[in-house]
C-alpha cells in the first residue's frame, strides 16, 4: 500500500525535460459531483495530485475543468466534453516540443515514485510509456513524446476520443507494471468510500 505523504522535491532532482499534465476535464457523471473537489485527508483530489506532480516536474498544468490548485495553471481542453484526447492535445501543445506526462484527477494516491518510473528517461520522438495494472493498459497514466501530437490530432479530428486509439497508431510503446493500489481510480461514490476506508483518511 503506498504512503500518502510525498518526499520533498529537494530530495530528488526535479524533472525539467517533461511537462506534467493533470487531466481534469471529465464531467464526473458517475460520481455526480466534481472529482477535482472531492476531499481526502483534508485536501482536494486536485490539490493532492498537483502537489505530487510538482514534486516531480518543474512545470505542471491542469488540462480542462474549472478548478485551479494553489499556484496552478489551468488550460482548456481542445474541445470540452470530447474526452481525454483533447486534454492530451492541449498538454502537448503547451509543452512546445517537450514530452508530457499525464495523469487523471481521479487517482489521488499516485506516488512520485510511480510517476518517475514512467517519466524517466526523457521520452523522445513518438515514444509512449504507459502504466499497466493487472495486465490492463492505463493510457491516462503515462508519458507521451512530442511527436505524438500530430498522431493525436489526426485521431481527434477523425472524431475518435479514446487515447488507446492514439497508442494503437504509435510504434514505440512500453508498458510498465504499476501496483493497483497506487493507481486506485475513483469513479463512483462507492469507489470514494472504499478509498476512505482503505487508507483510513
Amino acid at each position: 500500500m503506498p504512503r500518502i505523504c510525498e518526499k520533498s522535491a529537494t530530495m530528488e532532482t526535479v524533472i525539467t525535460h517533461t511537462v506534467g499534465g493533470i487531466l481534469a476535464g471529465g464531467d464526473s457523471s458517475r460520481m455526480g459531483t466534481s472529482k477535482s473537489l472531492l476531499v481526502v485527508d483534508g485536501m482536494s483530489f486536485l490539490e493532492r495530485i498537483h502537489r505530487t506532480m510538482t514534486a516531480v516536474f518543474t512545470e505542471v498544468i491542469v488540462c480542462g475543468g474549472s478548478e485551479i490548485p494553489s499556484d496552478g495553471v489551468l488550460i482548456p481542453d481542445e474541445q470540452p466534453g470530447h474526452g481525454p484526447v483533447g486534454g492530451l492535445l492541449s498538454a502537448l501543445r503547451i509543452a512546445r516540443g517537450r514530452p508530457v506526462f499525464v495523469t487523471t484527477v481521479d487517482m489521488p494516491v499516485v506516488t512520485s515514485e510511480a510517476i518517475r518510473s514512467l517519466a524517466e528517461p526523457e521520452a523522445q520522438g513518438s515514444t509512449v510509456r504507459i502504466a499497466q495494472v493487472a495486465g490492463e493498459d492505463q493510457p491516462l497514466f503515462g508519458v507521451y513524446g512530442p511527436d505524438v501530437e500530430p498522431i493525436a490530432r489526426t485521431i481527434f479530428d477523425e472524431g475518435r476520443r479514446s487515447v488507446m486509439a492514439v497508442i494503437d497508431e504509435v510504434d514505440d510503446v512500453t508498458r510498465i507494471t504499476i501496483d493497483s493500489s497506487t493507481l486506485f481510480n475513483v469513479n463512483t461514490r462507492s469507489d470514494y468510500n472504499v478509498l476512505i476506508e482503505r487508507y483510513g483518511l
